[in-house]
């Protein structure tokens, strides 16, 4: 008795999770390549909208697979014109990935954390621009109010143990 509920659930799923395949196609653009990964990603059982890697919005909500899968092609064609140690180099700055566990990036200067600073000054500096352009500067100001205090991702995350 139990295997046959256990098919009609899995039948029951993998209808569901084509229908959602269509839906999907249908609102996404995509090259030949990506829907193959996408249709391979769905006939192992999974949604379009969850991905192998994990990755999530900040609400906790699956990033999709295709967004996922772009990302980390995009990081294998960056890899394939670097060697292993300039590769190893790039994913450690653009993504804190450790590739081989003993690399530790160097502390940065004081130069620059000032340059990195700065820019991060001028971009809310802009994003406030626009903001007020468009007259959303009340309703962003409240919101910042409302949420100064939360704990944001990563956070809490003590660096300085991390390196040890």
């Amino acid at each position: 008795m139990k295997g046959i509920n256990e098919m009609k659930i899995y039948k029951e799923k993998s209808q569901f999770l084509k229908q959602e395949l269509r839906e999907y196609e249908k609102a996404t653009p995509m090259t030949e390549e990506e829907r193959e990964a996408l249709h391979e990603w769905v006939a192992a059982g999974n949604s379009v909208h969850e991905n192998g890697s994990m990755v999530s919005y900040e609400g906790g909500r699956p990033v999709d697979f295709l967004e996922v899968y772009r990302e980390e092609e995009e990081i294998r064609r960056a890899l394939d014109s670097m060697s292993y140690d300039e590769g190893s180099k790039y994913l450690l700055k653009e993504y804190g990935i450790d590739r081989d566990g003993v690399t530790t990036p160097d502390p940065p200067t004081y130069e620059e954390l000032k340059v990195t600073a700065n820019r991060l000054y001028r971009k809310c500096f802009l994003y406030w621009q626009f903001l007020i352009n468009n007259g959303l500067n009340e309703e962003a100001d409240k919101y910042v109010c409302e949420h100064i205090d939360e704990e944001l991702p990563f956070e809490a995350f003590d660096w300085d143990v991390a390196r040890r």
